[in-house]
């Protein structure tokens, strides 16, 4: 939930940080960037969360076989 909050308050501040008319650098170039940089990060961050809480909530391992060649006990 921190994590969640922290992108919510950077994505706020660089929306309304964005002036695509401004005169200066930051404003019109570093803010958007940053922004689009942000939204990907949670986004990526966020499929992580669902999909990690997904696979853990059905006690599935994800795939992994355990015992010996090509997942085969030991007889």
């Amino acid at each position: 939930m921190k994590w969640f909050l922290i992108y919510a308050a950077m994505l706020f501040g660089l929306w309304h940080a964005i002036d695509l008319k401004a005169g200066t650098v930051l404003e019109s170039a570093v803010a958007p960037l940053a922004f689009a940089f942000v939204l990907i990060a949670f986004l990526v961050w966020l499929s992580v969360k669902v999909s990690g809480s997904r696979s853990s909530s059905t006690g599935d391992a994800g795939g992994v076989t355990y015992g010996g060649f090509f997942g085969g006990g030991g007889d």
